[in-house]
């Protein structure tokens, strides 16, 4: 039987229906209940300081068998103003002088559940491990050396894009220069922990290992007509029209603005009027000026902006889309491609960086940089009603290579050998 530590900060977002529910997110949160089931495993939670309010929510909601190191305060009201002025906070653009002013209340909040609330050091000198799924070792932990700590890493993104984080200074790094002699990382590919012994010498077979994710057991195939036809009208997906689906934060390596001008390279190459694109993922105000940029001019009745996507509704919109494009420059591990092959759908990807790891030969693989490629990939796939049957049967079977069970399975033995 381990004792293990979680750090379950990460995790609290599941209050906040915005972008802090990212990728991270829904790892951290699988991760955990996999654990909670396990009868090997006694649990106990960890929360940082700014998460204390979710935090004490959290364990009373979802985790209430679960132990937890710190004696979270009961004030139920404090913890309902810190959520009310954490909503605010996140709503406003970095710019925001509201946010500024929210920030205050939201400070005062934090330090009052700092000075309220304490680790409990009789239960963590009864540990075994101390797991985080996203954040640094919390200082308080070193002091005790009975307990093994394990960090995982899912890419180094802002350290092989530079430029695309210009001021801050990559988390990544963080995590890694307050790393210690002892402490184990995990990465969810092979690929991302081959870029990482690039940067950091310190990684080495025995501290680390490859512990590949795994696609939430919501993802299924969805034939219901009544609840496509429901999701359908949601999102505005014009009624009558097929569609093509992606979901990808909207940054430049997720290289959406190739993969929309090739589909409308497509479309018009074609004379094809019957399909549209569902962009699903957060706003980007500037979209519209960068396909200007490619000479290329916005149509609403064409590229449908879903944004944010609830997580009850995913599972509808990969299985009625005809195929599910994620032609990503890079990745650590890549999940919305595994959801949409759970769920039938059949997947273009790029053969960059981990995506092979997950794809395989379940899908149509294309470089990141070529047009004619991706032009080709939405060719093959619209012109060819068996192909897409076929690469959505395969991707079915490819699936269940992956779970969450056996991402924790791994996690478990390591932490016994570690033990």
């Amino acid at each position: 039987m381990l004792n293990v530590i979680y750090d379950a900060s990460v995790v609290t977002n599941i209050f906040y229906k915005d972008s802090n529910r990212s990728g991270v997110f829904f790892v951290a949160f699988n991760i955990l209940n996999e654990l909670s089931k396990r009868k090997d495993v006694n649990l106990y939670l960890y929360f940082s300081p700014e998460t204390y309010a979710d935090g004490a929510e959290l364990k009373r909601v979802y985790y209430p068998k679960c132990g937890c190191i710190q004696n979270l305060t009961k004030n139920a009201f404090l913890r309902k103003v810190f959520q009310k002025f954490r909503t605010l906070y996140a709503s406003h653009t970095q710019q925001s002088i509201l946010k500024c002013l929210f920030a205050i209340p939201l400070a005062f909040c934090i330090i009052v559940f700092s000075l309220t609330n304490h680790n409990d050091r009789r239960k963590v000198k009864n540990c075994d491990v101390f797991f985080s799924p996203f954040f640094k070792i919390p200082k308080f932990l070193r002091k005790f050396q009975n307990v093994k700590n394990f960090v995982m890493i899912y890419d180094l993104i802002p350290l092989i894009f530079p430029n695309y984080y210009r001021g801050r200074k990559p988390f990544v790094s963080i995590v890694m220069e307050s790393s210690k002699a002892g402490d184990s990382f995990f990465f969810d590919s092979q690929s991302a922990k081959n870029d990482a012994v690039r940067f950091f010498p310190s990684i080495v077979k025995e501290n680390s290992s490859v512990i590949p994710l795994a696609a939430n057991d919501a993802f299924v195939p969805v034939v219901d007509e009544e609840t496509i036809n429901r999701i359908k009208r949601k999102y505005g997906i014009p009624e009558g029209k097929k569609y093509v689906f992606s979901l990808c934060s909207l940054e430049p390596r997720k290289n959406l603005i190739r993969a929309v001008k090739t589909f409308l390279i497509f479309l018009k190459k074609n004379h094809i009027d019957d399909i549209v694109w569902v962009m699903g993922g957060s706003a980007w105000d500037s979209f519209t000026e960068a396909l200007k940029k490619e000479g290329l001019t916005w149509n609403s009745d064409v590229i449908i902006r879903a944004g944010y996507v609830d997580d009850e509704d995913l599972p509808a919109l990969y299985s009625n889309a005809e195929w599910f494009v994620y032609t990503s420059q890079y990745e650590g591990f890549g999940l919305p491609p595994l959801e949409a092959m759970q769920c039938g759908c059949p997947v273009i990807t790029s053969r960059a960086s981990s995506l092979p790891e997950v794809v395989g030969d379940a899908g149509i693989m294309v470089d990141w940089d070529n047009d004619e490629q991706h032009v080709e990939a939405y060719e093959r796939y619209y012109y060819d009603a068996a192909l897409r049957k076929e690469n959505g049967r395969k991707g079915v079977e490819r699936a269940k290579m992956f779970s969450w069970k056996k991402t924790v399975d791994k996690l478990m033995e390591c932490f016994y050998e570690a033990d």
